[in-house]
C-alpha cells in the first residue's frame, strides 16, 4: 500500500513545535527520510519568515520546501519560487490606523531576510516578536523603512480584532488586505488573496500537484485556507474551534507530538 498522499504542509507554532518552540530532531530526520524514498515533499506553511525558518530547520533546509509569511513567499530547493508583497503606501497607512484606532503595540514589518520594530516599543515587546524574525533590526519612525519589497506585517495585539482591521481598511484603500488570526496575540496582514492556501496552491503547481495530493496540520486562524485546500486536513486538538470545523479530522496536541504520531501512523499502515 502506498501512502495517499504526495506532499505533506505543517504549521509551526502549535502544531509542528511543542509550547518550548522544539520538536524531535532525530524522529523528524526519520520521517523526512521515509518520504524522500517515496518521493514525498515535506513543506512548512508558515507565518515566520525564511529568515526564521532556515534557523529552525538547519539540519534539514536543503530537504524541504516553504510557503513562508502565510504564503507572501515561496521558496522551493532553497530558491525563490514565488512572492507577493503589499504595497508600501499601503502598509505605512495601516499602520498608522491601527496604531491610532487601538494605541502603540509591537509591530514587526517583513522584508525579504529581515524584519523591522519600532523603537518606541518596549525592548522586552521587541525580542518577543524579533523571535519569530530570524534575523531583526529597529527604525525610529516607519517612514525609514529601507526601501525594499514588504511582504507582511505582523501587529502584537487582541487577534479576534483580525476582521475589523480587514474590514476598516479595504472599505477606503483601492489595494486590498487580508488579516489573519495567527495567534491569540498576533494578527498578520498580507496582500489580499495571499494565505496559506493559495501559496500551497502555487508551490505545488510548480511540483506538478493538487490539492488532492496534500496532507496538512494547524491550529490557527491563518491555517484554515490551507486545512480548506489539502484533502487530508487535520486540525490540532489545541487549535481553536474554527480551525477544527474546517478540518476533516483531528490530530493530537502539539504537546504531544500531535503532527509526528499521524505522520507514523500513515507510513506504519505503507
Amino acid at each position: 500500500m502506498t501512502l495517499p498522499f504526495k506532499a505533506v504542509a505543517v504549521d509551526m507554532d502549535g502544531t509542528f513545535l511543542d509550547d518550548r518552540k522544539q520538536y524531535n530532531h532525530e524522529q523528524f530526520d526519520k520521517i523526512l527520510t521515509e518520504f524522500e524514498k517515496q518521493g514525498v515533499h515535506f513543506i512548512v506553511a508558515s507565518g515566520r519568515p525564511y529568515a526564521r525558518l532556515k534557523q529552525d530547520f538547519s539540519e534539514f533546509a536543503d530537504r524541504m520546501d516553504f510557503v513562508t509569511l502565510n504564503g507572501s513567499r515561496l521558496i522551493i530547493e532553497g530558491k525563490d519560487a514565488g512572492g507577493y508583497p503589499l504595497n508600501r503606501q499601503d502598509v505605512l497607512d495601516l499602520i498608522h490606523e491601527v496604531h491610532d484606532k487601538y494605541g502603540k503595540m509591537a509591530t514587526m514589518v517583513f522584508e525579504e531576510g529581515i524584519a523591522y520594530l519600532n523603537t518606541e516599543i518596549p525592548k522586552e515587546e521587541r525580542d518577543f516578536l524579533a523571535y519569530f524574525a530570524g534575523k531583526s533590526d529597529v527604525v525610529d519612525a516607519w517612514c525609514d523603512l529601507p526601501e525594499g519589497d514588504i511582504y507582511q506585517i505582523t501587529f502584537n495585539m487582541d487577534s479576534s480584532k483580525a476582521k475589523e482591521i480587514e474590514d476598516a481598511f479595504n472599505k477606503t484603500h483601492v489595494n486590498q488586505i487580508s488579516a489573519f488570526a495567527s495567534a491569540n496575540t498576533a494578527i498578520d496582514v498580507n496582500v489580499k488573496g495571499i494565505s496559506k492556501g493559495t501559496g500551497l496552491k502555487r508551490l505545488l503547481e510548480k511540483l506538478g500537484m493538487t490539492g488532492k495530493d496534500l496532507i496538512a496540520f494547524g491550529d490557527g486562524g491563518n491555517d484554515i485556507d490551507m486545512l480548506d485546500f489539502a484533502e487530508y486536513s487535520y486540525a490540532m486538538a489545541n487549535g481553536m474551534q474554527e480551525v477544527k470545523d474546517h478540518a476533516k479530522y483531528v490530530a493530537p496536541a502539539n504537546t504531544e507530538n500531535g503532527v509526528f504520531k499521524v505522520l507514523q501512523e500513515y507510513l506504519d499502515k505503507d
